[in-house]
């Protein structure tokens, strides 16, 4: 069984949905579930298309950006358990971010995957770019602090830190747009220092 704790939009916003169709196709998970932040506006992608694509994915609301305890978490999904989960809301290890931590322990999960943030990152103004995983990080911030509390708890961790995030259904492409817009009018592309940085883009559909 599977669990995908998904936020309410902005870059991450596809990521779950992209990641249940995968799920969808692989023979070792037998359920899936979708814990929604229900800040999520369903008339916007990827969220009005979950009824159509995701037949057999459960989708439950909750009011995850506002804070749940581990208690409330299991009682909106039934008491159920979950083998592996997927936690692309949390922005720290407090609040719902501690609920996910905590059920994932009491589960006794096989994998916890946290969808962190390149944000942690503190690189030098000469780079490296794009930024190597052995970039020093923020020691305060609250997605390292989510990894050091799922380490401590002795949770399987895998921590995913994508950067400029793009896919089909996304709901947030001022960042790409930008460049294009400039692009198509063949206009120059104003690049910090001097001018070779290099960039990440991650695509929502290769999970």
């Amino acid at each position: 069984a599977a669990l995908i704790v998904q936020n309410k939009g902005g870059g991450h916003g596809e990521l779950g949905y992209q990641l249940a169709k995968n799920l969808m196709q692989n023979e070792k998970i037998t359920s899936i579930t979708i814990l929604q932040d229900d800040a999520c506006n369903d008339e916007k992608e990827p969220f009005k298309s979950y009824a159509a694509d995701l037949p057999n994915v459960k989708v439950v609301k909750a009011p995850i950006s506002e804070g749940l305890t581990s208690e409330q978490m299991q009682e909106l999904l039934g008491g159920a358990t979950y083998e592996y989960v997927w936690d692309n809301a949390s922005k720290n290890a407090q609040g719902s971010g501690e609920a996910v931590l905590n059920c994932a322990k009491q589960w006794g999960v096989k994998l916890l995957t946290y969808v962190s943030s390149a944000g942690m990152y503190t690189p030098g103004s000469d780079g490296p770019f794009p930024m190597p995983e052995t970039t020093p990080v923020k020691p305060g911030a609250g997605q390292n602090l989510y990894d050091q509390a799922a380490i401590e708890a002795g949770l399987p961790l895998v921590s995913f830190r994508p950067q400029y995030i793009y896919g089909p259904k996304a709901n947030k492409y001022d960042y790409i747009d930008w460049y294009f817009d400039r692009l198509v009018r063949n206009l120059p592309l104003p690049i910090p220092e001097d001018g070779t940085q290099l960039v990440s883009l991650t695509n929502s559909e290769d999970e």
